[in-house]
């Protein structure tokens, strides 16, 4: 079998002659992510078609294998392993409470970094962060009053919704699983055929969690990027020469 070809990178910010950092996303989060990382040296990179939905998805058809923790590392380790590139930062989500992980907290945000070059890897978090996200189950009729209702709390269209037969915490067929809506058209399509697949003939509706179809996601991980930053500084990346020549 041959071996697969590298991923192509785009750049996204920083100097050209900075060491490589790739930013392991498929959901637009290097417009948040890049130029922090730029102002510390970094030639900020982007693998293109690099597909962190490998290792789970909010819309339930993917499941995590792991926690949220070995989620977001694993996700910048195989970037590196994609491309070549040493250094990674990739994100991860935890939007549906684990006590076990995040006590007391309603939702979790985090944010991987690998450096192979060095040996470092580390997680940063943060929880109860304002992404918004809410969910619950309603008739098949995207004009009744709870439906109305529930996109008006999520703030549709803005924010895009997603609806699947059930709880996608329950494992969902990738068929069933409409997501991104944002007209009348696409949630009418999306509640007939989720209605006729629920056993109830209701349909589950909630916030489409991902940074691109989400604004408030994307200011969750924008304020996870200052954390990270905070992070690399103490960690000695604030002098970029000094740490790859050690």
């Amino acid at each position: 079998m041959a071996a697969s070809m590298p991923l192509q990178l785009k750049s996204i910010a920083g100097p050209q002659d900075g060491p490589e950092l790739l930013i392991a996303t498929m959901h637009g989060k290097e417009s948040v992510l890049g130029p922090s990382l730029a102002t510390l040296g970094f030639n900020v990179l982007l693998p293109l078609d690099y597909d962190t939905d490998a290792l789970g998805t909010f819309s339930g058809d993917i499941r995590r294998p792991g926690t949220a923790f070995e989620a977001a590392l694993e996700k910048a380790r195989r970037a590196c392993d994609a491309t070549g590139v040493p250094r990674a930062v990739a994100s991860e989500g935890s939007y549906r409470p684990c006590q076990t992980l995040f006590p007391g907290a309603r939702n979790a945000e985090l944010l991987a970094f690998v450096d192979r070059e060095r040996g470092v890897e580390f997680v940063e978090y943060l929880t109860d962060l304002p992404t918004s996200f809410v969910k619950g189950r309603v008739p098949a009729d995207p004009a009744s009053p709870a439906a109305r209702a529930l996109l008006a709390d999520m703030g549709w269209p803005g924010i895009r919704a997603m609806v699947v037969p059930h709880d996608p915490g329950n494992g969902v067929p990738p068929t069933l699983v409409f997501k991104g809506l944002g007209t009348e058209a696409e949630l009418t399509q999306a509640f007939a055929v989720c209605a006729a697949h629920s056993q109830d003939g209701q349909v589950h509706l909630e916030t489409d969690l991902r940074a691109h179809m989400n604004p408030t996601r994307m200011t969750s991980v924008a304020l996870m990027g200052i954390r990270l930053i905070e992070r690399l500084q103490r960690e000695g990346y604030a002098d970029l020469k000094h740490v790859l020549a050690a």
